[in-house]
């Protein structure tokens, strides 16, 4: 696993996807195209909520202003 790869990947498919998508949804993208166990992509995913590219609110990640300013430079 390749984890800035994984990082890029998981943005790129938030804002692919308007913005908001459910945990379960990005999990199993990771898992599928990332090979990213559940562990690794909870780092994962809390390392981009730290770095306030993404909130968590619902069961859903959200794309946040920095993190969407992040993805047009992808």
């Amino acid at each position: 696993m390749n984890i800035e790869q994984t990082r890029n990947g998981i943005l790129r498919t938030l804002d692919n996807k308007g913005g908001n998508v459910p945990m379960k949804i990005l999990h199993a993208y990771s898992k599928l195209i990332h090979q990213v166990a559940h562990k690794e992509f909870s780092d994962v995913m809390e390392g981009l909520v730290n770095d306030e590219l993404v909130a968590f609110d619902n069961d859903t990640f959200i794309l946040t202003n920095k993190g969407l300013e992040l993805v047009k430079d992808l």
